[in-house]
C-alpha cells in the first residue's frame, strides 16, 4: 500500500506541472513557499523510494537521472507576522550530486522543472538547496525562466557557518585573534562571505584554499578584506594539505567528491563543513575522535518541521538555506533575495530579520554524531596537549 501511494504521488507531481494553478490545487494543498533539494547519495533515494534497494544500482541511477521532479514533504509550523500558519513544500530535483556536476545542462533543466512544480502549488518564493544554487550561479540563470521569487540561502548560511565557528572556538577556548582559520572553497559565495564576516567578528589570520584557476577571485577577496582591515594576515594556497596547520577549517566547495582527508588535519582541529555533499572523507568521521566536525549550516527552528530526513539530529533542525526562505516567508517577502553574488548588506538584513524569530544554532553535530559535553572536553584536552 505504501509503495502504491508513493507511485501515485509521483505521478501526481508529473501531471500537475501541466495544469493551471486553479486545477492543480484540487490535487494538492496550496502553499506559500518551497525549498529545492536533490539527493546527495544513493541512500537519499532509497529513503524516498524504499523499493529501489531491490534493483541494481546502475538502473536506479539511470531512472532518477531521467525522472521528473517531485514533492517530497510538507513544511509545517511556520507562522507569518500576524500569527497565521504558512505551509511550504520540499521539492526535489531527483538527480544525484555527481550526475548534476557531470551534466549541468540537464541539471538546470530539472531545476527549472522543479521550480515550475513549486509554482503550481501556489508558492511565491523558493529557496535553493545544496548544488542547485551553485549550478545556477546563485539563481542568476533562472531569473527569466520562472515566475516566483528565488533566494540562494547564502546570506543565512554564511551567518550560521560563522556563528558555528564563533561558538566552537568559544567552547574549546580557542583564541579567535590568534587562531589560523582555513577556508576551503574560498572563491565561492559562502567561502568568501564567511571570510569577510569572520574578519569582522575578530578573526585575524586566514588561509584561503582554492583551485589555481580561481586564484584571481581569491586575490580580489584578499584585496577587499585589506581595504577594511589592513592588519589581517591573509594568504592563498592551492594545496589542500596546507590546512594541517589550521586550528579551524571552514569547507564550502562544490566538489562532488571529498577533498579533506585525515592526514590533512592536526589533533584538536575544528571543521565547520558546509559542503553538500560533504567535503570531509568518511575516514575522518569514523576514526578521528580528536577533531570536532560540525555540520556548518544547522539552524534550530522551534516548531518548524520539514518532515524530511536531512540527516539532522532534531526534528526542528533545518539547514541555513532553508531557514532563509522560512525567514523571508515569515515577513511576507515574495521577491528575489540573495541571487547572484552576495553582499554584506543582504547578510546584515538577514541577521536583522532572523533576530526577530526564535531561530538559533543547532546542537554540535554531523551526519555520524551528536557531540556531548564529554566529547568537547576530550577535544579541549587534546588541544592543550598539542
Amino acid at each position: 500500500m505504501k509503495t502504491l501511494k508513493i507511485i501515485l504521488y509521483t505521478l501526481r507531481d508529473l501531471i500537475i506541472r501541466f495544469f493551471p494553478k486553479r486545477i492543480a490545487k484540487i490535487f494538492i494543498k496550496p502553499a506559500e513557499f518551497a525549498f529545492l533539494v536533490h539527493p546527495r547519495e544513493l541512500n537519499d533515494i532509497i529513503n524516498k523510494y524504499p523499493f529501489a534497494k531491490f534493483f541494481p544500482v546502475w538502473l536506479v541511477k539511470f531512472c532518477i537521472k531521467h525522472q521528473w521532479p517531485v514533492i517530497v514533504s510538507k513544511i509545517t509550523g511556520l507562522k507569518d507576522t500576524k500569527g497565521k500558519d504558512v505551509l511550504g513544500y520540499v521539492v526535489a530535483c531527483p538527480m544525484l550530486a555527481g550526475q548534476m556536476m557531470k551534466n549541468r545542462r540537464l541539471a538546470v533543466k530539472r531545476i527549472i522543472q522543479a521550480i515550475k512544480l513549486a509554482e503550481k502549488t501556489g508558492a511565491k518564493i523558493i529557496g535553493l538547496g545544496a548544488l542547485t544554487s551553485s549550478l545556477t550561479r546563485g539563481g542568476l540563470d533562472l531569473k527569466d525562466k520562472i515566475n516566483i521569487g528565488i533566494t540562494s540561502g547564502h546570506a543565512y548560511t554564511t551567518i550560521t557557518v560563522v556563528n558555528h565557528v564563533l561558538s566552537a572556538t568559544k567552547e574549546l577556548e580557542i583564541d579567535l585573534n590568534k587562531a589560523l582559520i582555513a577556508v576551503v572553497g574560498a572563491a565561492g559565495s559562502i567561502g568568501s562571505n564567511s571570510s569577510k564576516l569572520l574578519i569582522k567578528k575578530g578573526a585575524k589570520k586566514l588561509l584561503f584554499i582554492d583551485l589555481l584557476r580561481k586564484k584571481n577571485k581569491v586575490d580580489e577577496l584578499i584585496s577587499d578584506i585589506k581595504k577594511e582591515n589592513k592588519k589581517a594576515s591573509l594568504r592563498y594556497s592551492d594545496k589542500i594539505h596546507d590546512i594541517i596547520s589550521a586550528d579551524v577549517i571552514v569547507t564550502a566547495t562544490n566538489a562532488p567528491e571529498t577533498v579533506v582527508r585525515s592526514i590533512d588535519l592536526k589533533p584538536g582541529a575544528v571543521i565547520v563543513d558546509d559542503a553538500h555533499p560533504t567535503d570531509i572523507d568518511e575516514e575522518v568521521f569514523k576514526k578521528r575522535n580528536d577533531v570536532l566536525i560540525l555540520e556548518g549550516g544547522v539552524v534550530n527552528t522551534p516548531g518548524i518541521n520539514s518532515h524530511f530526513n536531512f540527516g539532522l539530529k532534531n526534528k526542528y533542525d533545518n539547514f541555513g538555506c532553508l531557514s532563509e526562505v522560512l525567514a523571508l516567508t515569515h515577513i511576507g517577502w515574495k521577491k528575489d533575495y540573495a541571487v547572484g553574488r552576495l553582499n554584506s548588506k543582504l547578510i546584515d538584513r538577514m541577521e536583522e530579520i532572523t533576530s526577530n524569530l526564535d531561530f538559533g544554532l543547532g546542537e554540535f553535530q554531523n551526519a555520524y554524531k551528536l557531540y556531548s559535553k564529554k566529547d568537547l572536553e576530550k577535544i579541549k584536552k587534546i588541544r592543550r596537549q598539542n
